[in-house]
């Protein structure tokens, strides 16, 4: 799962980044303790994993998601972006993926599982591109 989004991402840092798309990351130890390294190693595994140079898109420090010490951008993206038949569900696992807009608003959330690509269409209609 994790390959996928990171390619995934790569293939849009490249074709949209220039037109105004940012990738923010949150590394979590909440999910089976898949981040236990410190948070600059967990940077340093990022911008490894997707591709880039260090520094190309944010990674935070590690944050809880999920429960009473949740960051609280991640209560608000939950309450405003629903996965089908989730209404406000707790993140399932890494990788889940939010699209806000400029805004600030929370327009789509996608599983997992769900490769990054599958937002692109949503990511041209919100930068405004035409095909």
């Amino acid at each position: 799962m994790s390959n996928m989004n990171y390619a995934g991402l790569k293939v849009l840092l490249s074709r949209y980044n220039a037109s105004g798309l940012q990738v923010l990351a949150f590394p979590s130890n909440q999910f089976g303790g898949q981040a236990p390294a410190s948070n600059e190693c967990e940077r340093a595994f990022a911008y490894k994993k997707v591709g880039v140079p260090y520094g190309a898109f944010p990674v935070f420090d590690k944050v809880d998601i999920n429960g009473p010490t949740g960051l609280p951008l991640f209560r608000f993206l939950k309450s405003q972006a629903r996965l089908p038949l989730c209404a406000g569900c707790e993140t399932a696992w890494n990788y889940e993926k939010f699209l806000v807009d400029e805004h600030g608003h929370a327009v789509s959330r996608y599983a997992s599982a769900t490769s990054p690509l599958e937002a692109e269409s949503k990511i041209r209609e919100l930068l405004g591109l035409t095909d």
